[in-house]
């Protein structure tokens, strides 16, 4: 959360204070930041690949687990994070070279998931359910991804619709699928 503006007081003690104030928002605002992966970081200029380190494999490692690949955000380009990186390219139909250039990047900010204009619910199967327990089990924990909506799945979107304080039913309708594929801890 950015700060907006300081506001200095003098103290019943006589010291100065400065006291931060912030913009009014709402919890689910402050939790949710649909933006940031919209909204691409720049691109560091140079490509990103096996053996480096610092901030930028951090921040690709993070995109990474965002976009439902769920990599330690170390900082270190290690074995794990070429093999994350080539299975994103796979799936976005990129270059399989594990190299994080241009358009790597600028796919890596890309929100990952549309919301598939239906509601789904407990007895529901398919690439939508495994996306939905892919995403809850890097939010929540422990939960097994097998494209089956059932009764273990249905308590770990309560859970998660409990914890962003949104309306409890156990279905992901449009306003769980944002919260939830646009959530940033």
């Amino acid at each position: 959360m950015s700060l907006k503006k300081f506001v200095i007081c003098l103290t019943a003690a006589g010291f100065l204070a400065v006291t931060p104030l912030f913009p009014t928002q709402t919890h689910a605002e402050s939790q949710v930041k649909s933006q940031q992966l919209s909204t691409p970081e720049p691109y560091p200029g140079h490509v990103i690949k096996y053996g480096d380190r610092g901030s930028d494999v951090k921040k690709v490692q993070q995109q990474l687990t965002r976009n439902l690949i769920p990599t330690t955000a170390d900082g270190i380009f290690g074995k794990k994070t070429l093999e994350n990186v080539k299975l994103f390219q796979h799936y976005r139909f990129l270059t399989e070279d594990g190299i994080v250039g241009p358009t790597t990047w600028n796919t890596l900010y890309q929100t990952s998931l549309p919301y598939p204009g239906h509601v789904t619910k407990k007895g529901d199967k398919g690439e939508n359910v495994v996306n939905i327990q892919k995403r809850l089990k890097v939010v929540v924990g422990n939960i097994t991804v097998d494209g089956d909506f059932g009764t273990k799945t249905e308590a770990k979107v309560k859970e998660f619709q409990k914890k962003m304080h949104l309306q409890v039913d156990g279905t992901v309708g449009r306003e769980t699928w944002e919260v939830l594929f646009n959530y940033q801890e």
